[in-house]
């Protein structure tokens, strides 16, 4: 059985520790500053996860389980923290999409990220939507041990229909 991790709130900072190595690594890897571009600050856990961007993380295992899902993706994919961090990443496409979605991941192990990207996705209820515009990282520790990778969007388009 997959154990849930506890909800972000003040007592874990809101992950913050978690979202420092997300965003040095999505700088890393792109240049691009998201703690510069909004702004954030000491509160940088609650403020990520009430930001009004979608950022998603799982970690390193060979299937992996996502483990960080800001309030937006919670939403969008119409589920709980604690079903959010027992599923496993591959279950945020629908079967028939697994296959593509796997490439990109690949994709992204050997360039270390992509942005651009756009798929469809499914929440927990069926719905289908597609995510737009994505950047994806490869997450590394401060050691360089690798940690997972990540997901940033802003757009999403739910006309798509089964």
């Amino acid at each position: 059985m997959i154990r849930s991790i506890p909800l972000p709130d003040a007592s874990n900072k809101y992950y913050r520790d978690h979202l420092s190595i997300v965003l040095e690594n999505l700088k890393r890897w792109t240049s691009y500053d998201l703690i510069k571009e909004y702004g954030f600050s000491e509160d940088l856990g609650q403020q990520v996860f009430d930001a009004d961007f979608y950022i998603l993380s799982h970690n390193n295992a060979a299937d992996p389980i996502l483990n960080y899902g800001n309030y937006r993706v919670l939403k969008l994919w119409e589920t709980s923290w604690e079903e959010l961090t027992t599923m496993y990443s591959r279950d945020t496409a629908k079967p028939v999409d697994r296959s593509a979605r796997l490439a990109i991941m690949d994709r992204v192990k050997s360039q270390n990220y992509i942005s651009g990207y756009s798929g469809t996705r499914i929440s927990k209820t069926g719905k289908q939507f597609e995510i737009l515009d994505v950047t994806i990282w490869n997450l590394f520790t401060n050691n360089g041990d690798p940690y997972g990778q990540a997901a940033w969007f802003k757009n999403i388009d739910r006309s798509i229909t089964s």
